[in-house]
């Protein structure tokens, strides 16, 4: 442990991520804004690079966090690699952008050598295996510093083949150690690696439990059913099996409940198109994105919350799943698909009911069986609250702090 003047000296951390909330209402990545504040409250020092985008705001650094922006490509409009639905489904939709790759990669190597020449870090977290991860491994060896990788979900599941198992795995490998958000998230990663910190992602417990619904709900309103979908409208969120689902209820059922749909993303305009199709669309509301601090009341006025996750053309999945804690945390029954790592997050029949993905017919009977059945919303909501206190910041930022200081100390020896 190092100590300077009798005290713990502090220890600055230099982030690599390919995604950070590009301004204050924005909710990319929010969850490692949440987190990075979350360190800062328990003195760790934070410094963070991500990709530069067109829609990024001036952000004022804070007490123990500095965000930097690296720019890849030119002119700045044409910066569409990140950010959006995700640099996955970015490639899908652009394929073009696939040129900006090198660039990118390039690009934040170079400015990660620059800040570390210069600041002189403790330790550096890649958040994601590729590109991040093998980036921070490779400046890791060269400058001699302790390098943690995370894996959240994507990185693991999607990003398979021969050249990029082999960078995942020698990323692994040489790291000095590397933490995932599940045990599937970690299990995706490959076998034969070294036992990972299985470190979830968390959420701000209070916050989610103190959502007011009347501030979305009128009084006109708050007899209807309100089934509330959170996320990226992309092809992995299942979305399209939930307006599937939504058209199967009875006709009754359909007329006493509206869906909510909060999130964007590039699927948004054939999802709408689908309610069109399936004579839905006067039932459905699209929200487009929210700041995620107003998110907190609409799970409050959510009488259940649906995430029908799948595995998608690219077999990407969910790691984790934050928007599930959000809902458990605002006592909101949860329906969701046995996807990923999405099992050891929710326990079927107790802490929310778990389907098969791809299956609208079992999504629409867990509603229908949710919506008619008062004591059973209630049994779940509680236990799930209850769960979800476990994820509060607190808690996971101090798992990440000791286990900076335990990689920090290997430097040091």
């Amino acid at each position: 442990m190092n100590i300077e003047s009798g005290k713990v000296k502090p220890i600055k951390v230099l982030w690599l991520t390919s995604s950070y909330p590009r301004g204050k209402d924005d909710s990319a990545s929010v969850f490692l804004r949440y987190l990075a504040e979350a360190l800062a409250k328990q003195h760790i020092n934070i410094q963070i690079l991500a990709p530069d985008h067109p829609e990024v705001e001036a952000t004022p650094d804070t007490i123990g966090i500095v965000l930097r922006r690296f720019c890849y490509f030119s002119p700045r409009k044409l910066q569409k690699l990140a950010y959006g639905s995700g640099i996955l489904p970015n490639l899908r939709v652009q394929p073009w952008l696939l040129l900006q790759v090198p660039f990118f990669i390039l690009s934040m190597f170079i400015s990660t050598a620059w800040i570390i020449l210069r600041n002189r870090p403790s330790l550096i977290h890649a958040h994601w295996i590729i590109p991040q991860g093998a980036v921070a491994v490779l400046l890791g060896k060269l400058l001699r510093i302790p390098v943690v990788v995370t894996a959240h979900g994507g990185d693991a599941f999607a990003l398979r083949g021969n050249l990029l198992g082999t960078i995942k795995r020698w990323t692994i490998k040489n790291c000095t150690a590397w933490t995932s958000n599940t045990q599937a998230t970690a299990a995706a990663v490959g076998p034969g690696l070294p036992k990972p910190h299985i470190i979830p992602m968390g959420i701000d417990y209070t916050q989610f439990a103190s959502g007011n619904p009347l501030v979305v709900r009128s009084a006109s309103e708050s007899r209807k059913h309100v089934l509330l979908f959170v996320g990226r409208l992309v092809e992995k969120k299942g979305v399209a099996d939930l307006l599937q689902a939504f058209a199967l209820l009875s006709e009754t059922l359909q007329d006493e409940t509206e869906l909510w749909i909060i999130g964007d993303g590039v699927e948004r305009d054939r999802l709408q198109a689908l309610t069109t199709d399936l004579r839905i669309d006067s039932k459905v509301i699209f929200f487009g994105k929210l700041p995620n601090n107003s998110l907190p009341d609409y799970y409050a006025a959510a009488d259940v919350f649906i995430a029908p996750s799948i595995t998608d053309s690219s077999g990407d999945t969910e790691g984790q799943g934050v928007i599930l804690l959000e809902a458990m945390a605002s006592r909101v029954p949860v329906i969701t698909t046995n996807a990923g790592g999405i099992g050891c997050v929710i326990t079927h029949g107790e802490t929310g009911m778990l389907v098969n993905p791809g299956k609208p017919i079992e999504i629409a009977a867990a509603i229908e069986k949710l919506l008619n059945d008062k004591n059973l919303r209630e049994t779940l909501s509680i236990k799930a609250c209850k769960a979800a206190q476990d994820y509060d910041w607190l808690t996971i930022s101090s798992k990440f702090v000791n286990l900076y200081r335990e990689s920090n100390s290997i430097r040091d020896k």
